[in-house]
């Protein structure tokens, strides 16, 4: 395969369209879908549905699996070129969304920051998907809620974090700062399904049979779904952290809470030599995140957030 389809490819998963796909590579419209033809010709697969009158692309069945296999050829073709230059570290990183999106790129700036040479390749997946990179050696390090054992693969809890209620920040929810879970009323949740003892939690205070009005699939989707006074979401303390900075959101404790929500690291026993030194480096810019939740567990939320 060659890199310069490859790219085109990728550049076509990204922007769903061929303009927008030709202008990030900095090459014509035609190149790129000569790129696609030819990359589908090599495979014997056809990537992307083609039709006239279409104004985004769409990929086939074929396409949709082909784009992890994309992303595995351009990291090894890079780690093959680390090897000749015998100097750069790389890391591949696996997590759930709101662990990506909330607690690590802090993580990620440090280390870019202060190791400017050293790649990351940052991946998004469901739990389930993240255990099956690593057993594939698709990842280094990996980040989930829940635990599975899998031989060669080293499981240790890395932070826990509480559950809190988010809700508009509006005079009559900012005056409440602890909440019982039967003053909520189900028809206004916005619901999804953190982690099994979450679930557990959850059926014990509103009817399993009566689901909420709206779930979602993905856990951060809650806060912009929030629209009237009403509305209330559980989320991880870290999101709800975040929601609040904008002064849209206020965070309410519940006085029956959930069990808190545990992330997990994966990493493999037997690293070779140079990921061990790359894991070295993003364990150091770690170490303070787990301190962090212990300290906000012990405090008041309530007088942290209204001083």
């Amino acid at each position: 395969m060659n890199i310069d389809d490859i790219q085109a490819f990728l550049a076509v998963v990204s922007s769903r369209s061929l303009t927008k796909a030709a202008d990030s590579l900095h090459v014509s419209q035609s190149s790129v879908s000569h790129r696609l033809k030819n990359l589908e010709r090599e495979l014997g697969l056809e990537l992307v549905q083609r039709g006239k009158g279409l104004k985004t692309i769409t990929l086939t069945p074929a396409g949709e699996n082909f784009i992890l296999v994309a992303e595995k050829w351009i990291q090894l073709l890079q780690e093959t070129q680390s090897l000749k230059s015998g100097t750069n570290l790389a890391l591949s990183i696996g997590a759930v969304d709101s662990v990506n999106t909330y607690l690590l790129p802090g993580i990620y700036h440090q280390i870019i920051c202060q190791y400017p040479d050293m790649r990351l390749h940052i991946y998004t997946q469901n739990s389930a998907n993240l255990y099956d990179l690593m057993e594939e050696r698709a990842i280094d390090i990996a980040f989930v809620l829940y635990e599975r054992i899998i031989k060669n693969i080293e499981l240790t809890p890395f932070f826990s974090e509480p559950m809190v209620v988010v809700r508009l920040a509006v005079p009559e929810n900012m005056s409440v700062q602890c909440i019982h879970p039967c003053q909520l009323k189900a028809r206004d949740e916005l619901y999804h399904e953190w982690f099994p003892a979450y679930q557990l939690w959850h059926n014990k205070w509103w009817d399993f049979f009566h689901a909420s009005h709206i779930q979602v699939s993905n856990g951060p989707m809650v806060l912009p779904l929030l629209q009237t006074p009403q509305q209330w979401a559980i989320v991880p303390l870290s999101i709800a952290q975040s929601s609040a900075v904008a002064a849209k959101y206020t965070i309410q404790t519940l006085t029956d809470p959930p069990p808190n929500r545990i992330c997990y690291k994966l990493t493999h026993k037997l690293a070779k030599s140079r990921t061990k030194e790359a894991l070295g480096i993003f364990n150091t810019f770690a170490a303070t995140l787990p301190e962090q939740f212990k300290y906000l567990n012990k405090i008041d939320l309530a007088a942290r957030l209204y001083p």
